[in-house]
């Protein structure tokens, strides 16, 4: 091989080799923003993982005689979450119990607690006065992790506005004819059944503001749809 060639030959290798040096220099020196991004990400990921889950109350509102309680009440014994039983003021009728329909209690008490802030949220209609407990509510949350409610439609706005998203709101509604027949099926007085008729053009407006909407047509397929609708979200 002749002597200029491999004069050549070490000058071209001595030159490759500062270049390969250049270049793992290169590859070893940290780039200070992927490094802080990655950073970023890593620190993300863990408080991400660290956040506890969210309480989630599950409301049950919409038109009155659609069925709401029991819905609600089963709801609760099959995902294993309080309801958080209501207060009011209306008389109690035939075939109710305090303590298991709502906490019955006089007008002057109901305003006691409302004058001492002790209602999450409440409202005045036609047959009396209703509240959810605040101290009901949080116990239900921080004891399970979650809650379900059935209130009006301005009850469902205070909660919407107090937790967000974490709110889930679920709209029943049926047709009038099945309000007069399932409430005079239940021996629901005269005055009552025409009052949830009265009032339902009123209520079922409000059905565009939910996150589902059913009607409860068959109470155990609406309970199969509400599960399947909640299994990603509580």
């Amino acid at each position: 091989m002749p002597a200029t060639f491999k004069r050549i030959d070490k000058a071209g290798k001595s030159a490759w080799d500062a270049m390969w040096k250049w270049l793992k220099g290169l590859k070893a020196t940290p780039d200070p923003a992927r490094s802080e991004t990655a950073a970023t990400s890593q620190a993300d990921a863990l408080l991400t993982d660290d956040l506890p889950p969210q309480p989630k109350v599950i409301i049950i509102t919409g038109t009155s005689g659609s069925g709401r309680k029991s819905i609600a009440k089963q709801l609760s014994a099959d995902l294993g979450l309080p309801y958080v039983l209501p207060y009011t003021t209306r008389a109690i009728r035939a075939g109710e119990r305090d303590g298991e329909h709502y906490r019955f209690i006089t007008e002057a008490n109901f305003q006691a607690m409302l004058s001492r802030q002790e209602f999450s949220e409440s409202v005045r209609l036609e047959r009396g006065s209703y509240g959810i407990a605040e101290r009901d509510l949080n116990e239900a949350l921080e004891q399970y992790g979650g809650a379900v409610v059935v209130v009006n439609h301005e009850g469902m706005q205070t909660l919407r506005k107090r937790f967000g998203p974490q709110a889930i709101r679920i709209f029943l509604y049926v047709t009038k004819e099945d309000i007069r027949l399932r409430e005079e099926r239940e021996g629901a007085p005269a005055e009552v059944v025409e009052e949830y008729l009265r009032n339902y053009s009123e209520q079922v407006i409000y059905k565009k503001e939910s996150d589902y909407l059913l009607q409860n047509l068959d109470p155990a397929e609406t309970l199969a749809k509400i599960k399947a609708f909640l299994q990603d979200k509580i």
